[in-house]
């Protein structure tokens, strides 16, 4: 298992995933070109049962498209949700998704570390067949229950591919049959995940899509939320949503700039713990400032 460290480090920080239906040729180009961080081209929730193999054949060319084309720098990343069946999730799906033109799968439904460990294994097996590098294609498992909430750290801890969680919030709460206020329905929950994220030495997890489309404070007090918990991204389902998340996930130019202040505090003491403005500098504050420079590197 990785250190929180090693987390930061290697996982490409994205502030934003944005859906597109995997049956609709259209709206994933559009949604590629949008702006997004990356696009999740779903399999699953936006696709009807007697859609989803033309689903399959449509993302399927649109991925061979993409590898066969040149990357830009300001490529959004390609990530593909796909179907979780009652025995582990979908082999038809995770042969259409391991592809050299996709960073990681979603993967739903997420209650427990076996069926992430196949899902895992079939991927290694299908990265061989294509002729791949190991580990290119990485998890991020979705918590969408109260058993899924409960087994967080072992779902988060199950594969070396996993590299972020994702709560979806709209079906935890109705698994949990909040009534009123889903922020504070969900507000345990998403803060077990944030601390089974970090104790598997996982990165920060993604939060889910806000589905309320016209309601611009809705979205901006769930993207302060998810801030304050510790959540780093969030799901999108149209592009007007990706502005006021860039601006909350995105360190301000003050931000930065202590940051370095305190990395080069840090370093000018050797790596022991010093202070800086009279506040006490220690590995975690030096952890959290390098995780900040990271952002602005990547971006």
């Amino acid at each position: 298992m990785s250190s929180p460290d090693d987390a930061t480090v290697r996982v490409r920080a994205h502030r934003s995933y944005l859906f597109a239906p995997g049956c609709d040729e259209a709206v994933m180009r559009k949604a590629l070109a949008a702006g997004s961080d990356a696009v999740v081209l779903d399999l699953e929730d936006a696709v009807a049962p007697d859609r989803k193999d033309l689903a399959r054949t449509a993302v399927a060319r649109l991925l061979d498209e993409l590898a066969g084309s040149p990357r830009t720098i300001d490529a959004p990343a390609v990530h593909v949700r796909i179907n979780r069946h009652e025995d582990g999730y979908n082999a038809r799906d995770l042969d259409v998704a391991v592809h050299p033109a996709v960073e990681a799968l979603r993967l739903p439904k997420a209650e427990d570390a076996d069926a992430i460990r196949a899902a895992a294994d079939a991927i290694t097996v299908r990265e061989q067949a294509l002729g791949m590098p190991p580990s290119v294609v990485h998890l991020y498992p979705t918590i969408e229950s109260a058993k899924g909430v409960l087994r967080a750290e072992e779902i988060a801890a199950s594969s070396p591919r996993v590299l972020r969680l994702v709560v979806g919030e709209a079906d935890l709460v109705a698994d949990l049959d909040g009534r009123g206020d889903d922020a504070l329905t969900t507000l345990i929950p998403r803060s077990l995940v944030v601390l089974a994220s970090r104790a598997a030495g996982i990165a920060a997890p993604v939060d889910g899509a806000t589905t309320i489309l016209n309601d611009e404070e809705a979205l901006n007090d769930a993207l302060v939320r998810a801030r304050a918990l510790g959540f780093h991204g969030k799901s999108a389902i149209h592009p007007r949503q990706l502005a006021a998340i860039h601006t909350h996930f995105t360190p301000d130019a003050a931000e930065l700039a202590h940051a370095a202040r305190v990395v080069a505090s840090a370093d000018a003491a050797g790596g022991g713990a010093t202070t800086l403005d009279g506040e006490l500098v220690d590995i975690a504050v030096v952890r959290r400032a390098r995780g900040l420079l990271s952002l602005r590197r990547e971006r």
